[in-house]
């Protein structure tokens, strides 16, 4: 009997271990703590499809280059950038010239008229795209990309358009406005009075492309179709 108790005594208590070790577990619960963190998608989108025409001239409107200038000027085209996003995002943009070995080297003697914002001349290597090569295999000429830096807007409002030459470490405010042809040069917007770049979701920016060519007795005579072609590719900031 005294055995029978000892081991009835003994379940019991296992039995309470076990109903108090359940009871401990029922007062436990597991916090879970999630979540993500997502860049903005932007969508970049040029007018007209992204193609700037200049149409189609006579020969003979390229005999003769301005004094001290060796291209003939074609004038200016406006195409607009806008950059979309489905959330506030700083981005900006490059340009990589995909022509470049095409282009002439735009120099003081050789140069876009008028080409910048503030009627600055267009006149360094690295503002000029290439327009593909004549049957003669000449470079037929140049054009620059200038930004709109007066209608620029981001959400509506008057913005300062900014530049970085350093992969987005420091930033200017330059007149000019001129995009490199070697997809160095970001360009994206700031508050008017700053240089940071700012958040937006959605972006207009107007954009000036001038273009000329080199005069008939270097192109021939032959037919010319001008062959532009560049890349811009957005970066986040």
């Amino acid at each position: 009997m005294s055995a029978f108790k000892k081991t009835v005594s003994a379940v019991a208590v296992c039995a309470a271990f076990l109903a108090s070790s359940q009871a401990m577990a029922a007062n436990d619960l597991t916090l879970k703590v999630t979540g993500s963190i997502a860049p903005a998608a932007c969508t970049p989108a040029l007018s007209g499809n992204g193609e700037v025409a200049f149409g189609s001239m006579a020969t003979s409107a390229i005999t003769n280059a301005p004094t001290g200038n060796s291209l003939v000027q074609l004038g200016t085209k406006n195409v607009t950038l806008t950059i979309s996003c489905d959330a506030a995002a700083t981005v900006g943009f490059t340009m990589t010239d995909n022509r470049a070995s095409s282009a002439v080297a735009l120099s003081e003697t050789a140069y876009l008229e008028k080409a910048g914002m503030d009627g600055t001349n267009a006149d360094g290597p690295l503002y000029g795209f290439g327009l593909g090569l004549a049957s003669n295999g000449e470079k037929i000429g140049a054009y620059s990309l200038v930004v709109d830096s007066v209608n620029t807007t981001a959400d509506g409002a008057e913005v300062a358009v900014i530049t970085s030459d350093n992969k987005g470490k420091g930033w200017v405010e330059k007149g000019l406005q001129t995009q490199l042809t070697n997809g160095e040069r970001i360009m994206t917007v700031a508050n008017k009075g700053s240089v940071t770049p700012k958040l937006f979701e959605e972006l207009s920016m107007p954009l000036k492309i001038s273009a000329g060519v080199q005069t008939k007795s270097v192109l021939g005579g032959d037919a010319i179709t001008f062959d532009g072609n560049a890349t811009l590719s957005m970066v986040y900031l």
